[in-house]
Order: structure tokens, then C-alpha cells, then sequence
């Protein structure tokens, strides 16, 4: 899988009472980008689910989506055949178990179920970030409260909800 450019930057976007929110068009254009490498069809679709952490939501588009599979059998490579496939079922079974298919239209306007929405404490506010291979959606002000003090993406979260006049 040509993995290609990377989710990186950064958006901060309302959310609407029935959980309707805008995937960043930047994000947006990786995601077509990067179907089209890799010869998969550019579906305007995402699959979220709960980070390891508890502290947000982890969105994958297809690309991702087979990387981390591809990660995954490489992780259980070295066990005996007879281990292997229960260990990489129960390694998909938490990586891809949990996560939702959501789609966006073209405009990037997508909804975030209740349940997606109560994992990652999503409110009004949903805080984009890239992270390379897939990217995560924060509650904006969990986000303040979790980030290391020493994280570089931090001080444009503070800018953003300053714009909003919202100061923690």
C-alpha cells in the first residue's frame, strides 16, 4: 500500500445538535489522493472509532484501513502457524471492532452517531488533527486538558477557540 502524503494540520469545526460536522477539506483531498494511488475507489467515507486512549476518536480512511491490517500480520509474523491467526483476529477484532463506517458528502459535512459522539466527548466543537497515517477528532477542550504541555499543536488549539472567544 503506497501510504503517499500523510494527515497533518489541523482544524477546529462545530458540531450541530444532531452531530453533523465537516471533515477538513484538507483532509478531504488526502483522502481522494490517496484512494486514487492506490487504486481504491474514492468513496467520501471514513471509519472512526474510539482511541486506544479513551481520550478522542481515530478516523481511518481506506488507505489506512489496510495499512493497519498490514501492520497487524506483520505483528504476529514470528508466531507459530497454529497462534498466529487467533492472535491476528483478536488484533483486528480491537483495531477494527469498534469503528464505524461514516460518510461525508461532498461538501465534507458528515454525522457523528450519538455513540461515536460519547466516545470521543465530542460537544459543539471538534478538533481535527493529523497524525500521519490516520487522524484524530478531539473534543477541543479534553484535548487542552490531555495534550502534553509540550505539544507543538497546542498553541493553535488555544489560538482557534480564542477566535471563538472561548478561553481555558
Amino acid at each position: 500500500m503506497d501510504i503517499g502524503h500523510i494527515f497533518q494540520g489541523h482544524a477546529l469545526n462545530a458540531v450541530d445538535a444532531k452531530g453533523r460536522v465537516s471533515v477538513p477539506a484538507s483532509f478531504r483531498a488526502l483522502i481522494e489522493k490517496r484512494a486514487l494511488a492506490n487504486n481504491l475507489d474514492p468513496e467520501n467515507a471514513l471509519k472512526i472509532g474510539e482511541h486506544k486512549s479513551g481520550d478522542c476518536l481515530w478516523s481511518l480512511d481506506a488507505v489506512a484501513s489496510a495499512e493497519v491490517d498490514r501492520q497487524l500480520s506483520e505483528s504476529v509474523a514470528d508466531l507459530p502457524a497454529a497462534e498466529r491467526m487467533d492472535k491476528l483476529e483478536e488484533l483486528a477484532m480491537d483495531a477494527h471492532g469498534g469503528l464505524e463506517k461514516v460518510t461525508f458528502d461532498g461538501a465534507g459535512r458528515m454525522v457523528l452517531s450519538p455513540m461515536l459522539r460519547e466516545f470521543g466527548q465530542i460537544e459543539d466543537l471538534a478538533f481535527f488533527v493529523g497524525v500521519g497515517l490516520t487522524f484524530q477528532i478531539w473534543n477541543p477542550r479534553i484535548a487542552m486538558l490531555r495534550l502534553p504541555e509540550a505539544s507543538r499543536v497546542r498553541k493553535p488549539l488555544a489560538f482557534l477557540l480564542k477566535e471563538r472567544g472561548i478561553v481555558l
